[in-house]
């Protein structure tokens, strides 16, 4: 679902394959997240799948918890918030990406 937008081309000149960029909506906190301390070996990708039952919708903790780094690891014990409502997020998630890619074809 991450990629389901994201363009790919191929430049003709130097046969290199062009990405378009994927837009994320910005993720505000609400009562209903929850709050959860990380044990050894926790990634983005687990705790996805272990809230979510999908280890695709990653970036959606990643993104509740910026600034995100790129550590895909935790220290034990690091505080991270869990939107349990992400549903609008990934609706948004879906509408901003398909108006670029709208405007992307023209």
């Amino acid at each position: 679902m991450r990629y389901k937008y994201t363009k790919r081309k191929l430049d003709k000149e130097t046969n290199n394959r062009i990405l378009s960029v994927t837009h994320y909506p910005k993720i505000t906190p609400k009562n209903s997240d929850i709050i959860y301390y990380t044990r050894f070996d926790d990634t983005f990708m687990r705790l996805a799948y272990t809230y979510y039952g999908d280890q695709s919708l990653w970036w959606i903790i990643a993104r509740a918890n910026t600034p995100f780094k790129g550590n895909t690891k935790f220290t034990p014990g690091s505080k991270i918030i869990i939107p349990t409502e992400y549903q609008d997020f990934l609706n948004e998630f879906n509408r901003l990406n398909s108006i670029v890619e709208i405007e992307d074809d023209e």
